[in-house]
């Protein structure tokens, strides 16, 4: 009867692990919150109870909650669909402890694993996004100027690699926006970058624009990645080669990655690749009471 009972709800739910995910996910944070308290009591029921008398198939699953499981699931669907909740009583104990891991990975109040950073690099697309400058701003004028590097001590880091610390406040801002000097000051680069833009570039002037990327850009960037402890990554579509590199980079110098969800990205967005090494997960606004952790 039980084996009877899951099959026709996995023929009935259409909602597959990444769906089902993405809906729990995007919920607002308290409602993340209660639905992580009742999965965390389900984890902790040790008697599994008889699942299938609680469920009354009627094209929709209906929760009769007689027992503890029941009002349980009964009490989760005040926040998710049907469909969601077919998945949750399909799901292994395996994959609920696994979304219970996320969802406080989502937590910008949990910060259990996570040091304050002594110095953050503002990670995410810059030649493809709308505005790669107005967020970086806003992360240097919350914590206050006396934590960013900039002017003769983000010169001599962007040139020899080396940061001087002394008067600088933790976490010290590392913006690499600051450190492209090349887009104000060669014209010749900004023609060639319209040129890249339009795929106008001539053999001849590829190779001069590459040899400006790597100098100018790719290893300023670089040089302030080696001296952080944390990348902070807006992930809102607009990443690049360049982004997703800095973060394999991350994970090889054992960094604390910060994947910052906005402008309607999922989770579900997030490359397989890029899951391993990444430390805690933001959504939207929720950055700010995060960043407030480390003030």
């Amino acid at each position: 009867m039980k084996s009877l009972v899951k099959k026709i709800l996995r023929e009935h739910s259409e909602i597959d692990v990444t769906q089902f995910k993405d809906e729990v996910f995007d919920l607002p944070l308290e409602q993340r919150r209660a639905i992580q308290r009742g999965l965390e009591t389900l984890v902790t029921v040790k008697n599994t109870e008889n699942l299938e008398e609680q469920i009354n198939y009627k094209g929709i699953p209906e929760m009769r909650a007689k027992t503890t499981i029941g009002k349980i699931f009964k009490w989760v669907k005040r926040y998710i669909t049907d469909k969601a909740i077919n998945f949750l009583i399909n799901a292994s104990m395996d994959e609920i402890k696994d979304t219970i891991g996320m969802l406080k990975v989502l937590d910008p109040t949990d910060t259990q694993g996570i040091f304050k950073p002594k110095a953050m690099y503002l990670g995410g697309g810059i030649d493809f996004a709308d505005d790669g400058a107005s967020w970086r701003t806003r992360v240097e004028e919350f914590f206050g100027s006396d934590h960013v590097v900039k002017d003769e001590r983000l010169l001599k880091l962007v040139t020899t690699g080396d940061l001087n610390f002394s008067g600088i406040k933790y976490p010290a801002i590392l913006n690499p926006l600051r450190a492209e000097t090349v887009r104000a000051e060669d014209q010749e680069f900004q023609e060639m970058f319209g040129k890249w833009k339009t795929d106008e570039l001539t053999d001849e002037d590829m190779i001069i624009f590459k040899e400006k990327i790597r100098e100018q850009i790719v290893h300023q960037d670089l040089y302030m990645l080696q001296v952080c402890d944390t990348n902070l990554i807006s992930f809102d579509g607009s990443a690049g080669a360049g982004t997703f590199g800095e973060a394999q980079i991350s994970a090889l110098k054992n960094q604390q990655v910060f994947i910052w969800l906005n402008s309607g990205t999922k989770m579900s967005n997030i490359s397989p690749w890029l899951f391993p090494p990444i430390t805690k997960i933001i959504k939207d606004d929720e950055l700010w009471s995060f960043l407030e952790n480390f003030k």
